[in-house]
């Protein structure tokens, strides 16, 4: 569990993400539609966050992501995963179901037991890949030093009437990688209200009616776990090729949905590059 996220510490933290890492300037990928291979391509980071609309202590989680996001930009892809006890549906406040059965395999495999924690490219950090919001700022730190060895473009296309949203992934080693490669795509939705329990003062029965759920996991398009892309590694430059398709339910706005895809290892779910793309 964490404290709300003061605006002290926000200074000192971003203070020494400053000194450990160099921020790189957009855009992040260039080419003849602006996410290209054709030039440089950065390393990007996934922050998986666990969180539920009954745990009082998940915005303060929400905003430490949130500060993390404006701070990094784009380097860093943020999916919030509605699963497990906290994330259940009661009457008369808690209707909305924001659970998934691809969050909800997730948070099971993981052994998710409270909320808010998170896990960075899945990446295991002093033991554990499960860490509480305090530590997702160094681990995102430390990641994005590294170089990048993959590249991953999103390509969509949605037709307004069927509500199909076709989705392409291409995908390039940048140098060789061992080992079995996999590729997970999910859809996400941002800016959904709806309340959310809150240990916030100004909020005397404890729930924020008017709260704006952001980054939520809707849903898997190619299973919880994705699908594999090479038994044995890649080498640099190959290139795959993915196509999807799926129907977005009524209730999702597609103005506010967006694809994340990664690319991650199969010997340690280690994830080796992630990307995001919006449909609007």
């Amino acid at each position: 569990m964490v404290k709300k996220f003061s605006t002290i510490l926000s200074l000192v933290v971003f203070g020494v993400l400053l000194a450990s890492c160099d921020i790189i300037e957009e855009p992040y990928m260039t080419g003849p539609d602006g996410n290209g291979q054709t030039g440089e391509v950065v390393r990007k980071v996934l922050l998986e966050e666990f969180t539920g609309h009954q745990c009082p202590n998940c915005p303060a989680g929400a905003q430490e992501a949130a500060d993390l996001k404006a701070f990094f930009g784009d380097q860093l892809i943020i999916m919030s995963i509605h699963a497990g006890f906290f994330a259940r549906t009661t009457a008369p406040h808690f209707l909305a179901d924001y659970r998934s059965p691809a969050g909800n395999e997730i948070n099971n495999y993981f052994g998710i037991s409270y909320n808010p924690v998170g896990m960075v490219n899945r990446a295991d950090f002093s033991g554990s890949h499960i860490l509480t919001p305090s530590a997702w700022g160094g681990a995102i730190s430390q990641i994005l030093e590294q170089d990048p060895q993959a590249g991953i473009e999103i390509s969509l296309s949605y037709e307004t009437m069927s509500r199909q949203l076709n989705v392409a992934i291409k995908t390039t080693a940048l140098e060789n990688i061992e080992g079995p490669l996999y590729l997970a795509a999910f859809l996400l939705e941002d800016n959904i209200m709806s309340p959310q329990q809150t240990n916030d003062p100004q909020y005397p029965n404890g729930i924020q009616e008017n709260y704006y759920h952001m980054h939520v996991l809707r849903a898997d398009i190619n299973g919880a776990w994705g699908e594999e892309l090479s038994d044995d590694g890649a080498s640099t430059d190959q290139v795959f090729m993915k196509n999807y398709s799926l129907v977005l339910d009524t209730g999702w706005k597609e103005t506010f949905c967006s694809v994340v895809a990664f690319v991650y290892s199969g010997t340690n779910m280690e994830v080796i590059q992630a990307e995001e793309k919006k449909l609007y």
